[in-house]
């Protein structure tokens, strides 16, 4: 089996924007316009503002695991995959690893199908995202 990670050909202002751009895409899908009230209902999570005890703490330790992630994809991808390249890519880790490891997880934890849906839904179109800008601009 011919397996190669490149490390070397990572560009890190891609996969910084690539991040940003998947935080974006949390903020917006966990938002009471689009699946933030499906899941606050589906996870029994109060709508009640300040629920965080260290949302700062949070969000940069979010941004730094969605970063490492950028960066493994950007390597899986190398530095002329192309921007559809990167969407297939980014799919099949979405689907192959991430839903089925929450799934996994959150059938044992005896949580909704709609909070596995909307969770993995998220991870999965992140990295499609992520895979996108990173193929296209890496």
């Amino acid at each position: 089996m011919d397996f190669t990670i490149n490390f070397a050909v990572i560009d890190l202002l891609v996969v910084f924007g690539a991040t940003v751009a998947a935080n974006l895409l949390g903020a917006l899908w966990y938002s009471p316009f689009f699946l933030g009230t499906p899941w606050r209902a589906a996870s029994n999570k109060p709508a009640a503002s300040g629920m965080m005890t260290n949302p700062a703490g949070t969000f940069v330790s979010a941004f730094v695991l969605q970063f490492i992630a950028g960066m493994l994809l950007a390597a899986l991808l190398g530095p002329s995959a192309g921007g559809m390249t990167g969407a297939r890519l980014g799919a099949l880790i979405g689907f192959g690893f991430v839903f089925t490891a929450l799934g996994v997880t959150n059938l044992f934890e005896r949580r909704p199908i709609a909070v596995i849906l909307i969770n993995s839904g998220y991870h999965i179109t992140a990295l499609c995202v992520m895979g996108i800008i990173i193929g296209q601009w890496n």
